[in-house]
């Protein structure tokens, strides 16, 4: 079962999103930038979800550091925040996209299964 890690300091949005995904993905859930860190140390997840805006660390710090450690690792940025600035800055940084909110689940489920598939060879 693929490992998705969901990052937001919105403990309500998260138990929602953590609900819908649960049965086709492992699931895990932090609320922080340094837990999101602690977490990926742990157990390398298939795909983050990771807020932008949070308390103490940035997503987009932490999406920083989540590419120092492990440039594979997809990361899907959520946020409220849908400044064209910030989405491009977080797109140069390596996040593989970007899902504004509120979002619909289905949506979220669809990004979570385009950034698990295995690499396509066009050869």
């Amino acid at each position: 079962m693929k490992r998705v890690l969901i990052v937001d300091d919105e403990p309500e949005l998260t138990e929602v999103v953590r609900e819908y995904l649960q049965d086709r993905y492992e699931v895990a859930v932090v609320h922080s930038g340094p837990a999101a860190m602690q977490a990926v140390a742990g157990r390398r997840p298939d795909v983050v979800f990771l807020d932008i805006n949070m308390p103490g660390a940035s997503g987009l710090d932490v999406l920083k550091a989540l590419r120092r450690v492990d440039a594979s690792i997809p990361v899907i940025m959520v946020t409220v925040n849908t400044e064209v600035a910030v989405v491009q800055e977080c797109l140069r940084e390596g996040a593989f996209a970007y899902v504004p909110k509120p979002f619909d689940l289905k949506y979220v489920e669809h990004m979570a299964a385009l950034a698990t598939q295995p690499a396509r060879s066009d050869a």
